[in-house]
């Protein structure tokens, strides 16, 4: 009975498949200015963990799934560092641009990647550290001339 509650859980965790659809999330989170979270998995299952903290921080974060099974990704995989285990890496923002850049890298930001121990509380923290403050609201939509 709860494996029945657990897969019918709401997520809004987005599957990449291929550098395509990580470019699509990439210019999804620059369009609404949404900081973005990479989990990569060994297995296409979706964690229930992360079903739960990407609905808690819907609109606050976007959330991408990025599997190992899939050889389209295995290019996402080396340009993040990632050895196939599984990751959650928060990429610095496009927005965030350092001054005086060096050709070495050091002024450019870091990937954080959470590095504790899987329990929902410490994933919750990391997840809080790295999201907006408040909801990014979609725009209203345009009334229509149909009532002339």
């Amino acid at each position: 009975m709860s494996t029945f509650a657990l897969d019918l859980m709401p997520s809004f965790v987005e599957r990449v498949n291929g550098p395509d659809d990580f470019e699509k999330f990439k210019s999804k989170a620059k369009k609404y200015g949404l900081p973005m979270m990479l989990f990569f998995s060994d297995d296409r299952r979706i964690l229930n963990e992360m079903k739960f903290l990407s609905t808690e921080f819907r609109r606050k974060l976007l959330v991408g799934q990025i599997p190992y099974t899939k050889k389209e990704n295995k290019s996402i995989f080396l340009e993040y560092g990632v050895r196939g285990q599984a990751l959650l890496v928060v990429p610095p923002s496009s927005d965030d641009k350092v001054e005086n850049e060096d050709v070495s890298g050091e002024g450019r930001k870091q990937l954080v990647s959470f590095d504790g121990k899987w329990t929902l509380h410490r994933l919750q923290r990391f997840f809080h550290t790295h999201a907006l403050k408040s909801e990014v609201k979609p725009k209203p939509a345009e009334k229509t001339k149909a009532e002339e």
